[in-house]
C-alpha cells in the first residue's frame, strides 16, 4: 500500500515549482512568458514525479492541473455551452497514471448512484449522436462528460484515508491561490496578462464582459482568472471557498490555518472583483450551510463558534468597505444583460416545448437559435454577438432544452443523491477532518446549484471539474463512513 506522505526533501522543490507560475504572473509583460510558463509546468511535473511517492504525486497533479486549460485540442468546433473539441488535457495524464496504480493494486471502480445518473445522461447524448442532426457536437460533449465521470470515479476510489483527503485539499488550495493571484494581477493591470495558454480570456472576451456590466461604455473592469470569464471564476471561487472555511474550524496547526486564511482572503477579494452577482449570492448561501454543519458536531462546535465570530466581524467590515460596489452592481447594472437572459430563457423553454422528451440534442443549443430570437436568423445573431452565439445562462434550462425531460430528471436526481449523501455524512460521527471536508464540499455543491441558475458552469471545463472533485470527496467520505461502521 502506498504511503500517504511526501519526503521532507521534496517540500522546497515543490514549493518553488508551484511558486514559479505566480512569479511569472507578477513579472508580466515579458516576451519569454510562454516558454517560461512551459518551463514552470515542466519543473512542477518533474518535482512531483521525483517526489519519491509517484502515486501521491498523481493526486497532487490532479488537484493542481484540474482548474487549468493546458490541453492539446483536436477537431475544434468553437461555440458556447459545451465541448468544442476533443482534447488531451494535462489532468488526463495524472488521471491515467493514477488509474494504472489502482489497476495494479486490484482496486475496482464502483458506480455509486449519482454516477449511474450521470452515465444515463451520457447515454442520452450518445443516442442523440446516432439520431440527431449535430452528431459530432453530441459526441464531443459526451466524450467530455465521460472524462468527468472518470475523474469522479478515480478520485472516489483513491480517497480512502484522511491524509489523502488532506493532500487533495492542499493541492486545491494551491489551485485556488493561483486563480485568485491571476485575477488580482489582471485587475491591477486592467487587462489580460498573456496567459491564454493556461485558460485566460482574451481582451476581446473581457471587453465584452465589461461592456455588459454597466451603462458606462465598458469602463468597469472584471477579472476572469484562468477560467475564461468573470462569472466562471466567481462560480469556481464560490465552490471552493466553503471548503477552506470549513477547514479553518478544525484542529489544523496555526501555520496551516494562517496559510488557509490568506488563500481564502485573496479568493474572496477576487470574488468581489469578478462583479458576479450569481457568484456572490452562491457564496452567501454556502457560508451559513458550512457554519450550521460545523456547529452541529460537538467536536468542532467551539472552534466553529470562534471562527464564525472572527469571520463574521471581518466579513461585516469588508462588506461595509465594499458596499458601494455591491449596491451599484445590483442597482445600476446594464438592463440589457438581464433582458438578454430572460429572452434566452424563453427561447430555451420554447425548445423544451417543441422537444419535451429528448430535447434538441446534446451540445447543440446555439445551433437552434436562428429564427427563435429577436435577432432573426444566423446573420442577425452574428451581427449582434459575433461568431460565437451565447447559450442560455441557466444550466438546468440548458440541459432540459438539449436533453429533454429525461435528461434534466437524471441530472436533478444526481444532485439530490449527492446532497442526500453529504447530509448523511454530516449526521454521522466520522473523523473531524472528514466531517469538515464533507461540510465544505456539500456547501460548495449547494453554491454551484444556486450559481447554476445564472450560469452554465458545469459545461465549462476546466472549471466544471471542480464540481466532480467535490462530488468525489462526498462519496469518498461516505465510503469511509461505511467502512468505519462495519
Amino acid at each position: 500500500m502506498a504511503s500517504d506522505a511526501l519526503p521532507s526533501r521534496m517540500i522546497l522543490p515543490l514549493a518553488l515549482a508551484a511558486a514559479l507560475p505566480a512569479a511569472l504572473i507578477v513579472a508580466g509583460g515579458t516576451a519569454a512568458r510562454a516558454p517560461l510558463a512551459l518551463a514552470g509546468t515542466a519543473l512542477l511535473g518533474g518535482a512531483l514525479w521525483a517526489s519519491g511517492n509517484p502515486r501521491l504525486a498523481c493526486l497532487w497533479g490532479i488537484g493542481l492541473t484540474a482548474p487549468l486549460a493546458l490541453a492539446k485540442r483536436f477537431l475544434p468546433v468553437p461555440h458556447m455551452g459545451g465541448a468544442g473539441a476533443y482534447a488531451i488535457e494535462a489532468v488526463d495524464i495524472f488521471l491515467v497514471a493514477l488509474a494504472l496504480f489502482q489497476l495494479r493494486d486490484g482496486i475496482r471502480l464502483r458506480l455509486p448512484p449519482p454516477a449511474l445518473c450521470w452515465a444515463g445522461t451520457i447515454l442520452l447524448g450518445l443516442l442523440g449522436a446516432l439520431t440527431g442532426p449535430y452528431r459530432q457536437l453530441a459526441l464531443l460533449e459526451a466524450a467530455q462528460m465521460t472524462k468527468s465521470l472518470f475523474l469522479f470515479l478515480i478520485l472516489a476510489a483513491e480517497l480512502v484515508r484522511v491524509p489523502r483527503f488532506l493532500h487533495l485539499f492542499a493541492s486545491l488550495c494551491c489551485g485556488l491561490l493561483l486563480q485568485a493571484a491571476v485575477g488580482i494581477a489582471q485587475y491591477a493591470k486592467k487587462g489580460d496578462i498573456g496567459l491564454q495558454m493556461l485558460g485566460e480570456a482574451t481582451m476581446t472576451t473581457l471587453d465584452y464582459a465589461n461592456r455588459a456590466t454597466y451603462m458606462d461604455g465598458g469602463a468597469t473592469f472584471r477579472i476572469g482568472g484562468l477560467l475564461g470569464h468573470p462569472n466562471i471564476l466567481a462560480g469556481f471561487l464560490a465552490m471552493l471557498g466553503p471548503l477552506l472555511l470549513a477547514m479553518l474550524m478544525t484542529r489544523l496547526t496555526l501555520p496551516a490555518k494562517a496559510a488557509i486564511g490568506i488563500v481564502l482572503g485573496l479568493a474572496l477579494l477576487a470574488l468581489l472583483l469578478t462583479l458576479s452577482r450569481s457568484g456572490w449570492l452562491a457564496f452567501a448561501l454556502a457560508v451559513p450551510i458550512v457554519i450550521a454543519l460545523m456547529l452541529r458536531d460537538r467536536r468542532t462546535r467551539r472552534r466553529a463558534l470562534a471562527v464564525t465570530a472572527l469571520a463574521g466581524t471581518i466579513g461585516v467590515l469588508a462588506a461595509l468597505a465594499a458596499a458601494p460596489a455591491i449596491v451599484r452592481r445590483f442597482t445600476r447594472s446594464d438592463p440589457g444583460a438581464v433582458d438578454f437572459r430572460w429572452e434566452w430563457m424563453g427561447v430555451a423553454w420554447d425548445m423544451v416545448r417543441d422537444h419535451p422528451l429528448t430535447g434538441v440534442g446534446l451540445n447543440s443549443f446555439v445551433f437552434h437559435l436562428p429564427g427563435r430570437t429577436q435577432h432573426g436568423g444566423a446573420e442577425g445573431l452574428t451581427r449582434s454577438f459575433g461568431a460565437n452565439w451565447p447559450v442560455v445562462h441557466d444550466i438546468y434550462l440548458l440541459i432540459w432544452a438539449e436533453q429533454g425531460t429525461l435528461g434534466v430528471a437524471l441530472f436533478l436526481l444526481m444532485l439530490a443523491l449527492l446532497l442526500r449523501t453529504g447530509w448523511r455524512n454530516a449526521r454521522a460521527g466520522i473523523d473531524p477532518m472528514l466531517h469538515a471536508l464533507n461540510a465544505g464540499a456539500l456547501a460548495g455543491l449547494c453554491a454551484n446549484m444556486v450559481d447554476g441558475l445564472g450560469s452554465f458552469f458545469l459545461r465549462q471545463m476546466p472549471a466544471g471539474r471542480t464540481f466532480w472533485i467535490l462530488a468525489a470527496i462526498i462519496v469518498a467520505v461516505d465510503r469511509c463512513r461505511r467502512r468505519q461502521a462495519v
